[in-house]
């Protein structure tokens, strides 16, 4: 893939821009150096991924990515919380993806996240478990993933599905980091 984003790429990164920044600034209000604020984190974290995880498995990106399995971090992140003595939590419930191209949005903002994660796990406080934000990605698999997207979503209508995905996929993670800031706040 050229260094220019493609139409899939600019497609995703304009829908969810907005959404992205108040995602950085809502969990930018955990402190992961102290453990009861990245507890909070990681519950935040734990009430969305597995579901989303979950729903792009059902609508097939198994099929559309060899190494999607792989790069799942459902397991690491309920390590970290089993490790810090925190229970699981519910997770949100949300609607099916319709197809693929919905599977790609969801994708989008898990893989994202993942590459966001390697900079927190800088910030992850002495002693507390980091599987979660310290899962390495394999080298290249970034390119791969999106030289894919670019493949699967050629067209301006499969982008834009993919796109309102990975806005709802943002709007999850929202929800789950507003409600987890107001139970430590009580």
């Amino acid at each position: 893939m050229s260094r220019q984003a493609g139409l899939a790429l600019t497609a995703l990164r304009g829908e969810t821009c907005e959404a992205h920044e108040r995602l950085d600034a809502l969990f930018g209000r955990f402190d992961l150096r102290l453990e009861r604020d990245y507890r909070g984190f990681l519950t935040a974290h734990a009430m969305a991924l597995p579901p989303l995880e979950a729903a792009t498995g059902v609508a097939g990106m198994g099929q559309e990515l060899d190494d999607w399995d792989q790069r799942k971090r459902t397991q690491a992140l309920t390590a970290d919380l089993r490790a810090l003595g925190a229970g699981l939590p519910s997770p949100l419930e949300i609607a099916p993806l319709s197809d693929t191209d919905e599977a790609w949005g969801t994708a989008y903002v898990l893989e994202g996240s993942r590459l966001g994660g390697a900079y927190l796990a800088r910030q992850i406080g002495d002693g507390l478990p980091n599987s979660y934000l310290g899962t390495p990605q394999a080298p290249g698999a970034w390119r791969k993933f999106l030289e894919t997207l670019e493949e699967r979503l050629y067209s301006a209508d499969r982008a834009a599905r993919a796109g309102a995905a990975a806005a709802r996929a943002f709007a999850l993670f929202e929800r789950a980091g507003r409600e987890m800031l107001e139970r430590t706040a009580e």
